[in-house]
């Protein structure tokens, strides 16, 4: 059985991963002068994946020119939900601090950092269902055996270098 205590110590350490994660992602997916160089990778990134649906999928011109439109929105929208989780997690650490770091505050907190994420995933996971949507039904099982490697591409080529 748990006590209140350690009970603490945990909702604590899930806070600080759950923190940690989504500023890992604000940094990786917002551009700025904070990640001014990871901007060549992320043009990389886009390219990497045009190439893919081009080469080894087979998309027309006119199947690229509708994935260049999703892809934009889908960015934009990506955008606004990090600005406003960026705002919302100054406005938690407040709370955090108003409410004494108390465990009903920390497990609230926690919730709305979940489903913060979730609507994140959601939506990644809504875009890949809408490029999908793009393919003809010769183009079908090859996406579904080649996106998997592009989901799993995490920072363009200068990571894999990297790790080599």
């Amino acid at each position: 059985m748990i006590n209140d205590q350690n009970r603490g110590k945990v909702l604590l350490v899930v806070i600080g991963i759950l923190l940690i994660t989504n500023i890992g992602m604000l940094v990786f997916f917002l551009p700025g002068e904070h990640n001014s160089k990871s901007s060549p990778s992320r043009m990389d990134r886009k390219a990497y994946i045009s190439n893919m649906l081009k080469n080894d999928i087979g998309f027309t011109p006119e199947q690229l020119v509708k994935y260049d439109t999703l892809s934009k929105r889908h960015r934009e929208k990506m955008n606004l939900i990090f600005d406003t989780a960026r705002t919302k997690k100054n406005e938690q650490f407040k709370e955090l601090v108003a409410g004494d770091f108390s465990d009903s505050v920390i497990y609230r907190l926690a919730a709305a950092s979940a489903a913060s994420q979730e609507r994140m995933e959601i939506s990644m996971f809504n875009h890949i269902r809408n490029i999908r949507r793009l393919c003809n039904t010769e183009q079908l099982a090859k996406f579904d055996t080649s996106f998997g490697k592009v989901f799993n591409r995490r920072g363009g080529d200068s990571r894999r270098k990297s790790n080599k």
